[in-house]
């Protein structure tokens, strides 16, 4: 039997964060599982950039972008009567056609790609890591100018026609069944795992002052690593840095991110609050820094609405650094993380204040290790199931002529 050829795509920016850093983990352990398993991948990516960073791991990768007749191609796909014509004229889209000349048997998307629509002979992967637009529809980034319909769209039909759905907590599988009669024996869960490029991060005094130094910072801040969106709920943190405040108490913070339309809004509130000479926003940082800006924190504070699983505190974790959490996000944080009300910022102002109680910090450390270690095994779990899968795959492809 022939290898498997699959095709990953790794389709989101860096400055995304961590819609960047677990993707890049998904490719990597797909690297090893190419070349245990005798099958083979091939990386694709619309950003020279990442292609730059792949080679920094050894990996090799072509570029691919969205070319004008995709966009074509996929507009008439939101628009569902074009499926019939698809149909009867047997039409490929040009993103298709090039992957079927590259030999290519199954498409893995590291992420929730609209690209999956102009598919009409491959079969896919697609991973989906949250359902935010159906838990959280208030806010503007996943409702307005038909962003909504959009993701019903993608998520309706990714999570029924996919091979495999990949996600990242029971709770999704709940979640995708529930709402899109999802298969359940189709999806494959494999939690978070912390970036590669903090898992690599040793500490090391001297680096980790000279990050400091460039964004002119002193150790102890609190931290929160995060697109400047709505739902990253800086205006919480904020609201309880000036409750703090009121009560004698200044703590210093640290924010990091590319802005997606929400800074204005937070320098006004910073401004008002009469935080400015408490709050570093040093912008979008080079990942090869954040080990050091982790483990110089006094603590994460993360008051994202959107959940059920992210990324920053098993980073946190990783580097031994406290965590405070939302409540709502119980089942990602287990007893390893302080936490609070993410519509309350007295409730976090009181999160923030319990870290200082003698032996928080190190029971917080302890705890994030173990809970680290119980994903770790879920993970392994999750790859062997996704080993199977794919094998499935490579055994009913080669039935099928093409």
């Amino acid at each position: 039997m022939r290898p498997l050829r699959l095709a990953v795509m790794l389709e989101q920016a860096l400055e995304v964060g961590g819609g960047f850093q677990q993707p890049l983990n998904d490719l990597l352990w797909l690297r090893d599982w190419a070349a245990g398993s005798g099958n083979e991948i091939v990386v694709y990516s619309p950003y020279p950039k990442t292609l730059d960073i792949l080679k920094e791991f050894g990996v090799a990768a072509r570029l691919l972008k969205f070319g004008p007749l995709d966009h074509v191609f996929l507009f008439l796909k939101y628009c569902r009567p074009f499926d019939l014509v698809q149909i009867a004229l047997k039409l490929k889209s040009a993103f298709e056609r090039t992957l079927i000349r590259d030999g290519i048997d199954v498409v893995h998307f590291t992420s929730t790609s609209k690209r999956h629509l102009l598919l009409y002979e491959l079969p896919f992967i697609i991973t989906i890591f949250d359902g935010c637009h159906r838990d959280a529809p208030e806010f503007p980034e996943v409702r307005t100018f038909g962003e909504f319909e959009r993701r019903e769209i993608l998520f309706g039909l990714a999570s029924t026609k996919a091979a495999v759905v990949i996600v990242n907590a029971p709770e999704l599988v709940d979640d995708l069944s529930r709402r899109y009669a999802m298969e359940r024996e189709r999806a494959v869960c494999i939690p978070f795992s912390p970036s590669t490029y903090v898992n690599q991060s040793t500490p090391d005094a001297a680096d980790d002052a000279a990050v400091l130094a460039r964004y002119r910072l002193e150790p102890g801040y609190l931290f929160y690593p995060a697109q400047f969106w709505p739902h990253k709920n800086h205006m919480t943190l904020l609201a309880a840095l000036a409750i703090l405040r009121e009560r004698g108490i200044t703590e210093r913070l640290v924010l990091c991110g590319s802005d997606r339309g929400g800074r204005d809004k937070i320098d006004a509130a910073i401004r008002s609050y009469g935080l400015s000479d408490q709050i570093s926003i040093i912008g979008f940082v080079e990942s090869s820094e954040l080990g050091a800006l982790y483990r110089s924190a006094a603590a994460l504070v993360m008051p994202s609405y959107f959940g059920p699983t992210n990324l920053p505190p098993l980073e946190a974790w990783a580097v031994g650094t406290p965590v405070i959490y939302p409540e709502a996000f119980k089942a990602q944080a287990g007893d390893a993380a302080l936490l609070f009300d993410y519509d309350d910022p007295r409730s976090l102002a009181d999160a923030i204040l319990a870290l200082r109680n003698d032996g928080t910090r190190e029971r917080l450390r302890a705890a994030g290790h173990l809970r680290l270690a119980q994903f770790a095994a879920e993970t392994e779990a999750g790859h062997r199931q996704f080993a199977r899968h794919l094998e499935r795959l490579k055994h009913r492809l080669a039935l099928t002529a093409r």
